[in-house]
């Protein structure tokens, strides 16, 4: 399968997976996992997998700034 540019494949393993798990058999299908830059949490995975540190740090605080945000506007102090 290939990647577009772009894209930030997290996990791939295109012929499946099988395990036998003490006698317990697990066929998996194919699995593909791909973090969507656009999305907050796929922007996250993506600068941790794919990206470097800075993208990480600035992906975290976009986060934290989101929730800050959400509190305010709830009006609910959830700290301790």
């Amino acid at each position: 399968m290939t990647t577009p540019p772009g894209e930030c494949v997290v996990l791939d393993i295109p012929q499946g997976l099988r395990l036998d798990l003490l006698g317990l058999v697990v066929e998996v299908g194919q699995v593909r996992i791909v973090a969507d830059r656009a999305g907050l949490l796929g922007g996250l995975i993506a600068s941790l997998t794919c990206g470097g540190g800075a993208a990480a740090a600035q992906s975290l605080e976009a986060m934290a700034q989101m929730l800050r945000s959400q509190e305010q506007a709830g009006g609910v102090d959830q700290r301790p």
